[in-house]
């Protein structure tokens, strides 16, 4: 995947950090998923989306959690940030994917293994991906100033764009919440793989978005800890996940 990785490179480089205030730089590591063999070879190609890591190669010393040290301009070349983003995100995968779902106090991870359980596929046969690349100490960048946000929402998107382009999912699920992320998402599709159609009559205003975009069928949900009626929508994704797949056969 050494295209791959020089794509994540280049659109790393293109971080216009002076739209940053340093002094206050408490980024996560960048994060950057990588497909294991069993996703090439899988029946099917699902990419199960998040909002944001929680800390991701932040707990190091020295500290890996700058956006400074991801533009390359901590003295480490920005190909060696994104070896180091894929190997944490390899051995991340392994660790998890060698536990049941059980073991998982994650929600998001717990979903992420009842969705390989459920289409018969092995666990790191799925991407894991996240709408935004960094978190800000541990929580959304989406509070930080808007000339920062809008340049890590950016860049963000130029990453998931260059992922789906490369990876060519059947099907991405973006459990990544409902309040904010229509927008991010469209803007994805819209400015970066031109555009998406909803599916109308799948539409349900709040709980489940259907469209197809890039060659996929895509859905947005609730993240997978959210209750309060979301639990029965996050099941109807993957009915229709099984029903598309087995159409395809």
């Amino acid at each position: 995947m050494d295209a791959l990785k020089q794509e994540y490179a280049r659109i790393l480089q293109g971080l216009q950090i002076d739209k940053f205030n340093l002094d206050e730089d408490k980024y996560s590591g960048v994060f950057l998923p990588e497909p294991f063999d069993e996703y090439w070879t899988a029946k099917t190609k699902i990419m199960l989306v998040g909002r944001e890591t929680a800390g991701w190669n932040t707990d190091t010393k020295p500290p890996k959690n700058t956006i400074k040290r991801a533009a390359g301009l901590s003295g480490v070349p920005v190909l060696a940030v994104v070896d180091e983003s894929l190997d944490r995100y390899s051995n991340h995968l392994k660790l998890k994917g060698e536990k049941v779902v059980d073991t998982s106090r994650s929600r998001f991870m717990q979903y992420y293994f009842r969705l390989a359980k459920e289409l018969a596929l092995d666990p790191r046969a799925l991407i894991y991906a996240n709408l935004f690349a960094w978190d800000y100490a541990k929580k959304s960048p989406r509070r930080r100033p808007a000339d920062e946000f809008n340049e890590i929402a950016s860049i963000s998107q130029q990453l998931m764009a260059a992922q789906i382009r490369r990876f060519k999912p059947d099907f991405i699920v973006f459990a990544s919440g409902i309040r904010g992320a229509d927008g991010v998402i469209r803007s994805l599709f819209n400015e970066h793989l031109g555009g998406y159609e909803t599916v109308k009559d799948k539409l349900v205003p709040g709980k489940l978005w259907e469209f197809e975009a890039a060659g996929a069928t895509c859905y947005r949900i609730a993240h997978p800890r959210a209750e309060y009626g979301h639990a029965e929508f996050r099941n109807e994704v993957i009915k229709r996940i099984k029903a598309k797949a087995a159409s395809r056969v």
